[in-house]
């Protein structure tokens, strides 16, 4: 009953952040679907016809890619200072704060849905790949949707002590978008480096993704979705014991 009373409230209030951003203006939603179409164009030139990557369906493989990763890092970054950010909030009222977070992931969740929409679906429709493994994506999309918010919890529940986590994470990524096999395929990385791929969470989490869109692979999709799950498993349980650890000095924190 009370997870329900919660889900009613994420959802209120994730209406009511979309009701303010794109009220009396086109220019929000535009600049949801405008900011990936723009970052897919660019790489896809420099990768595909300056560094001349030569494999099938290649711009299916970068928004494979590129779409869950803009999602993973857009939600981690507005995620993070959430709870500093509405500090006064939640001193004041007696709100849930993993209400608060979840509208932030939920919203990025819905902006994530329409840019999928509107940006892979008219690629995949005039491709050869099948239709009907799209029906698969909701099962590839929940670890995804799980790994990150369990990532944003632990990250915002620790921005609350440490201020500069924030700032550092915008640094991390600059780094993990290269280490990550996103506008390149994981053969591309010498045995040597190879090491680097198998601790990169995001990896994981955009494997099953990827596996639908681009090879369309039913046999190998269970095994890497397992192994998502699994990764995100893990997160969960990070973000349990630092909010044990934590939830103590928390608001006094705020």
């Amino acid at each position: 009953m009370v997870i329900h009373e919660y889900w009613i409230q994420i959802q209120e209030l994730t209406l009511a952040s979309l009701k303010s951003r794109y009220r009396k203006t086109l220019a929000g939603f535009i600049w949801v679907i405008l900011n990936p179409v723009l970052m897919f164009g660019v790489q896809s030139i420099v990768f595909k016809k300056f560094l001349k990557i030569d494999m099938p369906d290649y711009f299916l493989f970068l928004l494979g890619g590129l779409l869950p990763w803009i999602f993973f890092t857009s939600t981690i970054q507005m995620g993070t200072p959430v709870f500093v950010n509405q500090g006064q909030l939640l001193r004041s009222f007696k709100i849930n704060p993993w209400v608060v977070l979840g509208a932030q992931v939920l919203d990025s969740f819905i902006n994530f849905t329409a840019s999928f929409i509107l940006i892979m679906l008219p690629f995949y429709a005039t491709s050869d790949k099948p239709l009907l493994s799209l029906l698969l994506l909701p099962v590839a999309l929940l670890p995804l949707l799980i790994g990150t918010l369990s990532i944003t919890i632990s990250l915002s529940v620790l921005n609350v002590f440490y201020r500069d986590i924030n700032f550092v994470m915008g640094f991390i990524f600059s780094l993990l978008f290269f280490l990550t096999p996103i506008f390149y395929p994981v053969s591309f990385v010498p045995d040597d480096f190879k090491w680097l791929v198998l601790i990169n969470p995001v990896n994981y989490f955009i494997d099953p993704f990827r596996t639908i869109i681009h090879t369309s692979n039913f046999d190998g999709f269970f095994l890497v979705l397992c192994k998502s799950f699994l990764a995100s498993a893990v997160f969960v349980l990070i973000a349990l014991l630092i909010w044990k650890r934590k939830q103590n000095d928390f608001y006094r924190r705020l």
